[in-house]
């Protein structure tokens, strides 16, 4: 298509001015994207991109680009690089542009635009990622005339700034982020409409500002006019597509007021869904999710219709996941989503049945995660370094899962051999290849290793759990019971592994502080009779602080931040001395009052794991004998 112009500009390198990294890696990805025919259709003959041009390329390839040998009706031109405002005019910076002289050296905005009305493309794109540049507004006077504006086939004209006029535009992993936003608009990452055959940058910009703007640090400006007609800056990937798969929720929708609410919250799952195959957040599912379900509680008929129908659809495109447990989370969020509603019976019910099918799931997943070993005793190895951190809560995982499937058995009334020969099959392998691997690294294996102990004392498997958490226990002492925060970043693995093993670990943002893993290592001793071994080892965690979160509604319990509960504090050395004085000053607390609600409820702490289902373990009122093994009461 002749009629349709691009020329993307990326500089890395200046002669004057400091070096940038992403800049090119911008324009080559921008280019490559708007010039593939399916997406952007530009010319690839009269289309350009340069990269660190100086500013007489620049003017040279302007000249070949607006004044070919044919009328443009469409004409992009993307920026990434160094940019500035100076006197009253926003400037371009070249290879050769200095800092001091740009009114001489870079190219000003307002040439740009004269340009472009003399050469008079029917619709001109304009992006520029750069610092400062949401000063172009100080140019618009150029082209805003009337002798350039306002008659019939004057141009559009579209601007795209990702920084307004004071601010710097910034980088992540070597790509601006306001280029990696307009890349996923473009691809269809984020889903802005399905109804036209093309998108324009208005629209496109409108979206591009509200992802930057929420994450702070920049604020876009986007700015269009358009007298002339229907504008095309690419084509729209998502038009047509009433009945794609998340889109289908709709389809024959029984109620129309609760399809409009439902018709416009579904955007908002739109990034989830697409990307759930690379990138999966439970909770920013549940973020997405939870405004669309709020307005559906009085009728739980239409809610629990709405949340099947999303978990079908998610759950089929989890499958094209490498993780074999992408589908198992995802059903299990889509279960949580249900929690702050299971006060209703026909929704705690519904919660059991779903918690039936993930069970299922489960058990073929951990199958299969066997078989593996099996097949290559070291399948659980990523390789690297960083499995001295990560596979010791993989493996606590993947025992917390199995244990979830037997639980979910016994609450269900079924028959819990098929998973109780599961868990004792894991630990099995466990116990060959990856004993030195059970170690105490991180609070977030709390729930992984509560969930798992009370399976596996719930069907007598004694010597599985005592190694278990003979193991974890001494790790725990060895680190002096500071393991890694639940939020640890990545960025600080290293440096905590390093200090962990200079024996060098202070109170810090790295630490669990309290801890709820020693809280459960101490409160499982009792069903594996360890009470006696880990008191005598207390003294080495002396002053340590312990903590259990209590809530007072399990409802709550997949909500990011749970109001209603107590949090059950100790101090090693101060507060209790023993287990037994841990277990005597154990609070009351509620548990969950239906089968679905409960095992919801682990779901929730499985997924997100800085939570624990404490209603698993006995009452401690109702242990009789300080040193006597105490059945599983679940």
């Amino acid at each position: 298509m002749s009629g349709r112009a691009l020329l993307a500009i990326g500089c890395n390198s200046y002669s004057y001015m400091t070096a940038l990294h992403g800049a090119e890696a911008d324009a080559t990805k921008i280019h490559a994207s708007l010039m593939r025919p399916e997406v952007g259709d530009y010319d690839a003959a009269r289309s350009r991109l340069l990269l660190s041009p100086n500013l007489a390329q620049v003017r040279e390839t302007l000249l070949e680009v607006l004044f070919g040998s044919e009328r443009l009706d469409t004409l992009t031109i993307t920026f990434a690089g160094h940019g500035a405002v100076s006197g009253g005019s926003y400037y371009m910076a070249t290879c050769d542009s200095r800092g001091e002289a740009l009114s001489a050296t870079a190219l000003p905005l307002a040439d740009l635009f004269r340009m472009i009305a003399e050469a008079a493309p029917k619709q001109t794109y304009l992006v520029i990622d750069a610092c400062e540049s949401g000063g172009l507004i100080s140019d618009l006077n150029v082209i805003l005339k009337s002798e350039v504006m306002g008659q019939l086939g004057t141009p559009g004209v579209t601007l795209l700034a990702t920084a307004a006029a004071n601010e710097a535009a910034l980088e992540v992993a070597g790509q601006g982020i306001g280029t990696t936003a307009l890349l996923d608009c473009i691809r269809g990452d984020i889903f802005l409409q399905d109804s036209t055959p093309a998108l324009d940058l208005v629209e496109i910009g409108r979206a591009v500002s509200e992802r930057i703007s929420a994450n702070g640090g920049q604020t876009p400006v986007v700015w269009g006019l358009n007298l002339y007609g229907p504008s095309s800056f690419c084509k729209n990937p998502h038009v047509g597509t009433g009945d794609t798969p998340l889109r289908s929720v709709l389809v024959g929708w029984p109620d129309p007021a609760s399809g409009a609410a439902i018709r416009s919250g579904l955007p908002d799952l739109w990034e989830p869904y697409v990307t759930l195959s690379s990138k999966w957040s439970p909770r920013d599912f549940l973020d997405c999710i939870a405004p669309i379900l709020t307005p559906l509680e009085s009728d739980p008929a239409i809610l629990l219709n709405f949340v099947g129908r999303v978990a079908d659809t998610f759950a089929e495109q989890a499958r094209n996941s490498r993780d074999r447990f992408r589908e198992i989370e995802v059903e299990a969020a889509c279960t949580i989503a249900l929690l702050p509603f299971s006060g209703t019976h026909i929704v705690a019910e519904q919660l059991t049945e779903r918690c039936r099918r993930i069970a299922e799931l489960t058990e073929a997943a951990i199958s299969d995660v066997i078989e593996s070993i099996d097949a290559y005793e070291f399948a659980l190895v990523t390789g690297g370094l960083g499995d001295l951190y990560a596979l010791p809560i993989r493996i606590s995982k993947l025992l917390g899962w199995t244990g979830f499937a037997l639980h979910a058995r016994a609450r269900m009334g079924q028959d819990i051999e098929p998973a109780a020969k599961l868990l004792a099959d894991m630990f099995a392998r466990i116990d060959r290849t990856y004993a030195l691997s059970l170690v105490a690294m991180s609070d977030a294996q709390a729930p992984y290793l509560l969930t798992a102990g009370t399976a596996a004392a719930s069907v007598g498997l004694s010597a599985e759990g005592e190694q278990l958490l003979g193991h974890m226990f001494a790790s725990l002492v060895d680190c002096g019971g500071r393991v890694a925060s639940v939020a640890l970043p990545a960025t600080d693995i290293l440096s905590y592994l390093l200090k962990r093993n200079n024996h060098d670990l202070k109170p810090s943002a790295m630490v669990a502080q309290p801890t709820e893993l020693a809280t459960v290592l101490l409160r499982l001793s009792r069903l594996f009779e360890l009470t006696s071994e880990f008191d005598t080892s207390l003294e080495a965690l002396d002053h340590l602080a312990l903590n259990a979160y209590l809530p007072d509604d399990y409802r709550e319990f997949g909500a990011e931040h749970i109001s209603n509960g107590k949090n059950a504090g100790f101090n090693i050395g101060h507060d209790i001395w023993s287990v037994a004085e841990l277990e005597a000053a154990w609070p009351d607390f509620p548990a969950p009052g239906h089968p679905g609600t409960a095992l919801a409820a682990i779901l929730a702490s499985l997924i997100f794991p800085d939570r624990s289902p404490w209603f698993l373990l006995p009452v401690p009122s109702l242990i009789e004998g300080a040193n006597q093994p105490v059945p599983y009461a679940g």
